[in-house]
C-alpha cells in the first residue's frame, strides 16, 4: 500500500477561499456552491458517505487547489470524474474506505468500453495530482498501474467526420435559413436586440459561449477613416492554460453590419444604466440583471446563459436543432471546404496549434442535393423561405406603382418587361435584386408576375454551374431563393383558385 497520510498531517482548509474567478466561499462546508463565468455548480462532497473524512478532506484540498490555480472548468471536471468513479465503486458499499485500491480501479475500468475509456484517464489525472500535492489516497500498486496503463483518449469529431445533420456543421441552405429567419424575427420584433446580436456573433466568429460572456463594451474598436467607420473586435481567448479570462485576446476584423449592431447594443446598455443609476465604465457587452458574485466580472452573464439565448432563440425561430458548438464546427468546416490550410483554420478557431483541426479535413464530402422544379415545389411548404405577402395587382394598378419600387428580371426571355412584384420598403437596400427579394419580408410579389419563368431560369443556371463543375457554394447559395419562388408560385395559384371559387 502506498503512503497514506494521517489526519493530523492533512493541510487545513481555510475559512474563506477565493477562486481564480474571484468567487469567495467556505471550503469547510460539506457542499460547495461555486460561481464562475461558466455557470453555477454545486460540488456535493456530502455524497461520499462511504469514504473516510480524511479521504474526502484530501479530495477537497486538490479540488480547491485547481479552483485557485487552474480553472473553474478543470476543477469541476475532476470532481465530476471522481463522483462518477465513486457511484460505480462505493455508493452501495457497507463499509467506509480510506484508500483507493487497485481492485476499485480495475472494476471501474471493466465497466468502460473503448469509447468511454477516457473517463479513467481523467480519474488518473486527479489521483496523480493528489499524490503530487501531498494528500495521496491511492495505493502504490494502483498508482503504478495507472502510470503504466495505456488509456484511450476521448473519441472526438464523429459528428464532424460524418457531417451529422443534427450535430455537425450546418449546410449552406441551413446557414442561409438561419440568417434570413433571424433577420426577419428581429425586424418584426419577435426577438430582442441582445438575442439578435449574440446570434450574429456566433454566425460571424464561431466563438465559445465563455468568450461572449467575457466580452466587454470596450472590446469593440471603432476608427474613423475617409471612407467611414471601421470596426475590429477584441475577443477574449479561452482554454489558454495558465491564463485568466481577459488576460489575452485575438483582435478580429469586424464587418460594418456587426460593428453597427454592437454599437446599437452599447447604446441600449447606456440607456439601461442611466435608467437605473448604474455608474462605471468597464461594462460587459451583454449585461446581466444582477451584479453577481464575481468581483472581476460584475454584471456579466454566464456562458450557460449565453448558450441558452443562442440555442433557444435559433431553435425557436428556425426549427433547427442547434447549439454553440455547431456554429463553431460550421466556421471551421466551411474554411476547410474553401481550401484553407490547417494554420488558417487553427487561427479561426483560436487554437494554439493545429493538432485538433485535422478532423475537419477527414470529413466526408458535402452532399449536394439535387434541386429541380418538382423537388422545389415539394420542399417549398417545408422550407417556408418566402417572407413577404402576395398581392393582386391589375394592369392599371401596376402602372400606378412607383417605378423605383417595381422588381424586374430583365434577363427573362419574353418576360423582361413583366414585373415580378414590388418592394414595400420603398428604399434602396443594396441587396441583389431580384434574387434577394423573394426571401425578404418587404417583398410583395404580384399574383400574375412571371414567377414560373424566374424559377426556371434559376434552376437552369444551377444546372449549368453543376455541368461546368463549379464549386457547390456558387450554386447552392440560391437554393433558398428557388424554394421561396416555388412557394410564391403555390401561393399565387391558391389566390387565383380562391377568386374562381368566390366568383
Amino acid at each position: 500500500m502506498g503512503s497514506r497520510i494521517e489526519s493530523q498531517h492533512l493541510p487545513p482548509l481555510p475559512n474563506v477561499a477565493v477562486t481564480r474567478d474571484g468567487f469567495r466561499f467556505d471550503p469547510r462546508l460539506p457542499d460547495w456552491y461555486i460561481l464562475g463565468l461558466f455557470a453555477p455548480e454545486r460540488l456535493k462532497f456530502s455524497e461520499f458517505v462511504a469514504l473516510s473524512p480524511d479521504l474526502v478532506h484530501s479530495l477537497k484540498v486538490v479540488v480547491l487547489w485547481h479552483l485557485q490555480n487552474s480553472s473553474y472548468s478543470h476543477a469541476r471536471n475532476l470532481f465530476q470524474s471522481f463522483a462518477r468513479f465513486y457511484r460505480h465503486q462505493y455508493a452501495s458499499a457497507n463499509t467506509v474506505s480510506d484508500t483507493i485500491e487497485l481492485r476499485n480501479i480495475l472494476n471501474f475500468r471493466a465497466g468502460l468500453d473503448g469509447a468511454s475509456d477516457w473517463k479513467l484517464g481523467v480519474l488518473r489525472i486527479l489521483l496523480e495530482d493528489m499524490q503530487r500535492l501531498g494528500v495521496n489516497v491511492t495505493s502504490q500498486e494502483s498508482l503504478d498501474y495507472l502510470r503504466d496503463a495505456t488509456i484511450r483518449g476521448n473519441i472526438k469529431g464523429t459528428s464532424i467526420r460524418t457531417r451529422d445533420p443534427s450535430a455537425g456543421s450546418f449546410s449552406d441552405g441551413e446557414l442561409l435559413a438561419i440568417q434570413a429567419e433571424i433577420n426577419d424575427a428581429y425586424a418584426s420584433g419577435r426577438i430582442s436586440l441582445y438575442n439578435f446580436a449574440v446570434t450574429w456573433l456566433f454566425l460571424g466568429y464561431g466563438p465559445r459561449p465563455i468568450q461572449i460572456a467575457a466580452l466587454k463594451e470596450n472590446d469593440l474598436i471603432v476608427s474613423e477613416g475617409k471612407e467611414g467607420r471601421f470596426y475590429a473586435l477584441r475577443i477574449p481567448r479561452a482554454k489558454q492554460r495558465g491564463h485568466n479570462f481577459r488576460s489575452s485576446f485575438k483582435t478580429r476584423y469586424c464587418s460594418k453590419q456587426i460593428g453597427q449592431l454592437l454599437e446599437e447594443v452599447i447604446l441600449q446598455n447606456r440607456r439601461y444604466r442611466a435608467e437605473r443609476g448604474l455608474q462605471g465604465n468597464d461594462w460587459p457587452m451583454f449585461i446581466a440583471k444582477s451584479p453577481g458574485a464575481l468581483p472581476n466580472f460584475p454584471y456579466h452573464m454566464t456562458s450557460n446563459r449565453i448558450a441558452y439565448h443562442l440555442m433557444h432563440v435559433v431553435s425557436r425561430v428556425t426549427g433547427l436543432k442547434t447549439n454553440a458548438r455547431r456554429f463553431r464546427i460550421t466556421l471551421a468546416q466551411r474554411a476547410v471546404d474553401d481550401g484553407k490550410d490547417k494554420h488558417t483554420v487553427a487561427e479561426l478557431l483560436d487554437h494554439s496549434d493545429t493538432q485538433n483541426v485535422g478532423v475537419y479535413y477527414e470529413a466526408s464530402p458535402a452532399m449536394v442535393p439535387r434541386l429541380d422544379r418538382h423537388l422545389a415545389m415539394e420542399l417549398a411548404p417545408i422550407a417556408q423561405a418566402f417572407a413577404g405577402v402576395v398581392v393582386t395587382v391589375n394592369e392599371k394598378q401596376g402602372l400606378e406603382v412607383d417605378p423605383s419600387a417595381r422588381i424586374f428580371d430583365r434577363s427573362l426571355n419574353n418576360a423582361e418587361n413583366d414585373a415580378l412584384g414590388s418592394c414595400g420598403q420603398m428604399s434602396f437596400c443594396g441587396l441583389a435584386i431580384p434574387f434577394a427579394c423573394y426571401t425578404c419580408r418587404h417583398f410583395k410579389p404580384w399574383r400574375d408576375g412571371p414567377h414560373e419563368e424566374f424559377m426556371g431560369a434559376l434552376i437552369d443556371d444551377r444546372d449549368r454551374m453543376i455541368a461546368e463543375e463549379m464549386s457547390p457554394k456558387l450554386y447552392t447559395i440560391r437554393d433558398r431563393t428557388i424554394l421561396a419562388v416555388a412557394e410564391v408560385i403555390q401561393l399565387c395559384a391558391a389566390h387565383r383558385d380562391g377568386e374562381e371559387v368566390a366568383a
